[in-house]
This record gives structure tokens, sequence and C-alpha cells, in this order.
């Protein structure tokens, strides 16, 4: 038996008008599904990457903090030796101190220019910055600890540290544990002002 499609507007357009089609017994091949394509930001071993930290790294980053907070005080550590490389890059006038131009190009922010100059005389010495700069990225870091670990995953670091994060980069992970901590995070963050700074010539 045969099908006429004389009249069908579709053979029509196809240029088939007057001929036959005779039903065929095979079976039409099942729809393939499409593949995504891959993740450009090397996450498709998501589901492997720790999302919160565990007891033990937990009591081990409070000791560890602890040590580096006291070094901080004591002008010394590697936290303060980035601090102390970034007030001296944008330091343009090298006077030892920043005027709120120059404070701006460091930090981004001139409304908090007078949180720093904590003696309120229009200048922000080094000891000055360096309280401010690493209070002010320790309270970044724990609005974006969502889950209040203390330690960064993949999730919460944002958008551009999570490809770092996931690859274990160890300008974010130096330790490569798939996690971020509290130091990790500021030492981080200095870098990559640094780093631009650097690019743009200061």
């Amino acid at each position: 038996m045969s099908f006429s499609i004389s009249n069908n507007p579709i053979a029509k357009f196809f240029g088939s008008a007057g001929a036959s089609v005779t039903p065929s017994a095979t079976t039409a091949p099942a729809p393939s599904t499409p593949t995504m394509p891959s993740d450009s930001v090397q996450l498709s071993n998501a589901s492997t990457q720790p999302m919160e930290a565990g007891f033990f790294k937990k009591v081990g980053d409070v000791f560890g903090e602890t040590f580096s907070d006291l070094a901080y005080n004591m002008n010394m550590g590697e936290t303060y030796r980035l601090v102390d490389r970034e007030f001296r890059q944008v330091d343009i006038n090298q006077d030892g101190q920043l005027n709120h131009g120059e404070f701006t190009v460091a930090t981004l922010n001139p409304f908090e220019f007078q949180n720093a100059d904590r003696n309120y005389d229009g200048r922000v010495t080094m000891n000055e910055y360096a309280k401010y700069r690493k209070e002010r990225l320790e309270v970044t870091f724990k609005q974006k600890d969502a889950n209040a670990d203390r330690f960064l995953n993949v999730t919460e670091i944002g958008a551009v540290g999570r490809y770092y994060l996931a690859n274990r980069d160890p300008r974010v992970d130096s330790n490569g544990d798939g996690l971020m901590n509290k130091r990790e995070y500021v030492r981080a963050q200095l870098t990559l002002g640094i780093s631009i700074r650097d690019i743009l010539g200061f």
C-alpha cells in the first residue's frame, strides 16, 4: 500500500509532488542525547571538591592563625611582608605615609580613608595601614564563609577564585587541600593587587 503525498504541502516544499512513499518497517533511531560542552573552568569533578573542613583541620587552623597573628603584630611573617610591599608600592611620593589619593590606589575605596586614619591627621602610616588592611580583608573572608567553618570552598570563594581553588592553584591554596583558610585568602588578595599594580606600572 502507498500513500499519495501529491497534495502534501511539505512534500511540495521539498520538490516531491506526485511521488509515493512506502512505509518502512525499520524503526527510526532514537534521538541522541546532546552532550554539554566541557567546562572551561575544569569543575567537572565538582562533586569531589571538599565542601567543609573537618574537626582536626579546624583545630589546626586555630593554632596556625594564632601564630600568624602573633607574627603579624610583631611586623613579621608573609602577610605583613605583603602588606608592607603594597604600602611601599602605592606610596608614590615615598614619604612613608599615604594621602587620600595613594590610599585609594591601594584599596580602590576612597570612603574608607577615615577608618584607616586612626589618629585623624590626614595621613595613613604603615602601622595604621597594616591594621586596617588585614582587618578589612578578614571581614570580607568572614562574609564569604557561609557555613562558618573557617574555610572557603569552591562555592563560597566567588567566580574568579573558583577556577584556581578547584585546580589547587598554590596562589590561593598553598597546601593543596581544596579549601582556602583566612591566611591564604588575605595573602591571595594582597598578591593579586600587587601584581595588577605592577602591570600598571606602579
